[in-house]
């Protein structure tokens, strides 16, 4: 076992004296047993993956993975990331994949307040529930190749009553009340799964994406040369989107690659 430094400090102060080499004074046991009986928080991770192979971009990042348990703290260490290597950060941002195994509410809405703004791909392949759903909801696309997601439901014990933050950030991504009031009901602790049909129901695209595109891109018919109209209109509202909330993230950061970029990026949809 480990001993943090602070307390070999405290185990080995001079003028000690009466203890056997290598045993930790009397008075430091109960501490030392308090410390061994908190529980261990276990911060997200996040690593870059899938680089460019070639040209310019060679070696840039092209995703996000983001795994572990969520804890507070863990959006100002996403932030932290994207101001050190803002290259890297805005090309991974387009599609961030998602193996969360769960943690603080609260810090998961504040991450996907973070995430919402940079309209990320959110992909998950395995079951994805509680701080993991709420991550996920924030892209404005969503994919779920495999596995399934589920509304985290308060013990029993806890007031029946969903946080109004969290009620308004579900509407806002496009949970419908329908499927919100479902979860609400369920009357047992754990997780509520939702359907396929409800996974569907709540949308590839949040809601405020959808208008967006409606009301800034042509109308979209059966023909190819339409399809791809809206596409290209599609990733420039994207882009566009992303680079006023990544310029944002990197206020006071004098980066030169973002310099030469920001006002071509941000001025995408003209």
């Amino acid at each position: 076992m480990l001993i943090p430094r602070w307390l070999q400090t405290l185990w080995h102060r001079p003028g000690a004296t009466g203890r056997v080499p290598g045993a930790a004074p009397m008075a430091l046991l109960p501490l030392l047993g308090s410390l061994l009986a908190l529980p261990c928080a276990h911060a997200l991770e996040f690593s870059y993956s899938n680089p460019f192979p070639d040209g310019p971009l060679a070696g840039v990042a092209r995703s996000l993975r983001i795994s572990g348990e969520l804890v507070p703290g863990d959006t100002a260490r996403l932030t932290e990331l994207v101001r050190r290597k803002p290259a890297d950060a805005w090309h991974a941002l387009g599609r961030v994949e998602l193996a969360i195994s769960g943690g603080d509410t609260a810090e998961a809405l504040l991450l996907a307040d973070t995430l919402a703004a940079l309209y990320p791909h959110t992909v998950t392949s395995a079951d994805c529930a509680g701080a993991c759903a709420i991550v996920w909801l924030a892209g404005a696309w969503r994919l779920l190749p495999a596995g399934r997601i589920g509304l985290q439901q308060a013990p029993a014990s806890a007031p029946d009553k969903a946080p109004t933050d969290l009620r308004s950030y579900l509407f806002k991504q496009g949970l419908p009340a329908p499927v919100y009031e479902r979860w609400r009901a369920s009357r047992t602790d754990g997780v509520y799964w939702l359907s396929g049909q409800e996974v569907n129901t709540t949308g590839t695209w949040p809601p405020y994406y959808f208008q967006r595109l409606s009301a800034r891109c042509p109308p979209l018919d059966s023909t190819d040369e339409s399809f791809h109209a809206v596409r290209r209109c599609a990733a420039r509202l994207v882009i566009s989107q992303k680079a006023f909330a990544f310029d944002k993230l990197l206020e006071g950061v004098n980066d030169p690659w973002w310099n030469d970029n920001r006002d071509l990026l941000r001025n995408a949809p003209r």
